[in-house]
């Protein structure tokens, strides 16, 4: 692979066009990963991350916030996805953003972890995760952080917490962020389906995922939790 241009966004805008049926991955890389990377620096503000911080992205797709971890911090850090595809992408975008010597991307599902007992200091995730495998892979004093939706507005994170055994350390409801965010992806998809970029079933799936949840009086929540 070439690095001729020294310019990120260039580098990887580059890597998009020379692709043009991986528009899923454009979409995912430059909204859904922006969101998610806004909201995590709420959950990070006060942590001390550093170049000796073992990271571990669950269900990570093409590593978006992993790979910003890894550019941010320096740390070490892993990703795991059932998509062999997704994780391509990630290996590749890790090369153009010369991380890949911090990036280590595998498949494997969510609920069985190639990755031995108390290997991570942090596990961070949207959505989909294994409770029970992330405490296992996760340290003694480690943290989980996630971006769930909560589908019951009567769930509590405290409650979610309680039940999984973990300690709350942060919780916040970041539901008109991700909102603002999902409506944005609901335009770009009509933008890519006026494009032929996408078909109709597709644009229907997207604008289902991004704006029903919260028609339903869903919320957001970031958390941030600790291993005892």
């Amino acid at each position: 692979m070439h690095h001729s241009t020294n310019n990120k966004t260039q580098r990887l805008q580059k890597w998009f066009d020379a692709r043009p049926n991986w528009d899923h991955a454009s979409y995912g890389e430059f909204m859904h990963i922006g969101a998610n990377q806004t909201i995590f620096r709420i959950a990070l503000q006060d942590q001390d991350v550093n170049n000796e911080t073992k990271v571990l992205d669950t269900a990570c797709a093409v590593g978006g916030n992993a790979r910003w971890m890894a550019s941010l911090f320096g740390c070490e850090v892993h990703g795991n996805d059932i998509d062999e595809e997704a994780l391509e992408v990630a290996r590749d975008l890790a090369e153009i953003e010369n991380i890949s010597h911090l990036c280590n991307f595998v498949n494997a599902p969510v609920e069985n972890l190639p990755f031995k007992d108390k290997t991570f200091d942090m596990v961070i995730t949207t959505d989909v995760f294994d409770v029970v495998e992330v405490k296992r892979v996760l340290k003694s004093g480690g943290f989980f952080i996630v971006v769930s939706l909560f589908e019951d507005p009567k769930v509590t994170p405290m409650q979610l917490a309680e039940g999984w055994g973990l300690e709350l350390e942060v919780s916040l409801d970041v539901t008109d962020l991700a909102s603002a965010f999902n409506r944005a992806k609901e335009t770009e998809a009509r933008l890519l389906h006026e494009s032929k970029m996408i078909d109709a079933r597709e644009l229907i799936e997207i604008m289902n995922k991004s704006v029903a949840p919260y028609k339903r009086g869903s919320r957001h929540y970031i958390m941030r939790l600790r291993k005892s």
